[in-house]
């Protein structure tokens, strides 16, 4: 040993690289030290995922779809990943935890507060938004009871996610009742307001009065253009008080007239006597089952409102009452609140300790040390006499 030491070149055999070598085996013995006095620790993972629609929801989705209706409406298909973890979480499921398998006497932690931290330095919940899943990860020194552990916290957190689920579910059915109710009374309302508009007016069908209007209108017309005629082409050679031309003024008086009345009603004065005129002929318009043309715009516009506001609460009516049998069955069904994709298995290879990153981290540490206790003062003091001499200069 002492000749192979000999052979050495001196820099090697300097006190500097001596130090150097000293703290690499120190920093290699306490590695070692460490990787066979620490314990191992077994990691196990227990993976779930929202529970899956059930067929009431299904035929829910299909009703909406037969509806027609394309709206960004949240149907409740699929639980939220996030509150089963936060169920995992929280402080009802980590107590529950904790007393059932006395992890205050084995963290040998007084306080139950202190325990809680503990016990979630030891575990970790993963989301997967993507997928859809929630994984929790929980360590011991034990491989038997960090499985067992995975097992209560699947099986508790089940039960405290169901109850709140049904909680939900019945606050909602209570409040989409109440609407139910409402939106029904504004739908009848809204048909009621129809029939009476409909039964004031006589409008049977709007398109077909207005067009068998029309249509009178213009026979009315072309034989009142034909009357013109034969008068004009009488009074070229006969009376005006001849018999046959005052019997064609009379027809197209008449004519005339229904003419007007299939046209529009009579002309509103501005005065009481005109008040009382439109009053009349309102009631005229609403007595006769063939509208005047000039009304049908108005009675249209009237009509189409009135028609779309039925179809709108209509449609409210009935996406709210899907909505309301899906809460029900929501409420009803005993399926878990999630599902247990992978359940924790039985670890049988330890997480931790690694022992060559441990072995390779002492060593590099114990290498740094010793280089910095062999170059650290050296560098220190050169750095001193550089300031003290540019102070010096500066004096100077």
């Amino acid at each position: 040993m002492k000749l192979a030491w000999n052979k050495l070149p001196p820099q090697l055999r300097a006190p500097e690289a001596q130090r150097i070598a000293k703290t690499t085996c120190a920093g290699l013995l306490l590695a070692i030290v460490y990787v066979v006095v620490a314990p191992n620790w077994y990691q196990s993972t227990l993976t779930v995922v929202p529970a899956t629609p059930s067929k009431g929801v299904s035929l829910g989705a299909q009703l909406a779809g037969s509806l027609g209706a394309d709206l960004p409406i949240d149907l409740g298909n699929n639980a939220d990943v996030e509150r089963i973890a936060a169920v995992f979480e929280s402080t009802s499921v980590t107590d529950a935890v904790i007393n059932k398998f006395d992890l205050r006497d084995r963290y040998d932690r007084k306080y139950i507060e202190h325990a809680r931290r503990e016990l979630w330095s030891h575990c970790s919940p993963r989301i997967d938004r993507k997928a859809r899943l929630v994984a929790l990860t929980c360590e011991d020194k034990d491989p038997k009871f960090v499985k067992t552990m995975l097992e209560f916290f699947g099986d508790y957190g089940n039960k405290v996610f169901q109850r709140v689920s049904t909680t939900s579910a019945s606050e909602e059915v209570r409040f989409l009742e109440q609407r139910v109710t409402e939106m029904r009374r504004e739908a009848d309302d809204s048909a009621r307001r129809l029939r009476d508009f409909e039964e004031h007016y006589k409008v049977v069908d709007l398109e077909s009065q207005s067009k068998a209007v029309v249509s009178a209108m213009a026979s009315l017309r072309s034989q009142e253009i034909s009357k013109e005629l034969q008068l004009s082409y009488l009074n070229s050679f006969s009376a005006r008080d001849e018999s046959t031309a005052v019997q064609l003024r009379q027809q197209l008086s008449v004519m005339n007239a229904k003419f007007r009345a299939l046209e529009e009603p009579a002309v509103k004065e501005l005065s009481e006597a005109g008040a009382r005129s439109g009053i009349a002929n309102e009631q005229k318009v609403a007595n006769n089952i063939f509208p005047p043309a000039l009304a049908v715009p108005g009675l249209r516009f009237e009509l189409e409102q009135l028609l779309r506001d039925r179809k709108i609460r209509e449609a409210d009516l009935l996406l709210l009452m899907q909505r309301l049998e899906m809460a029900k069955v929501n409420e009803a069904r005993d399926t878990s609140a999630f599902q247990i994709l992978d359940t924790p298995t039985l670890p049988t290879y330890k997480s931790r300790p690694k022992r060559s990153v441990a072995l390779l981290t002492g060593t590099i540490l114990g290498l740094l040390a010793g280089v910095f206790w062999v170059f650290g003062p050296r560098h220190l003091r050169s750095i001193a006499l550089a300031s003290g001499s540019a102070e010096r200069e500066r004096v100077s």
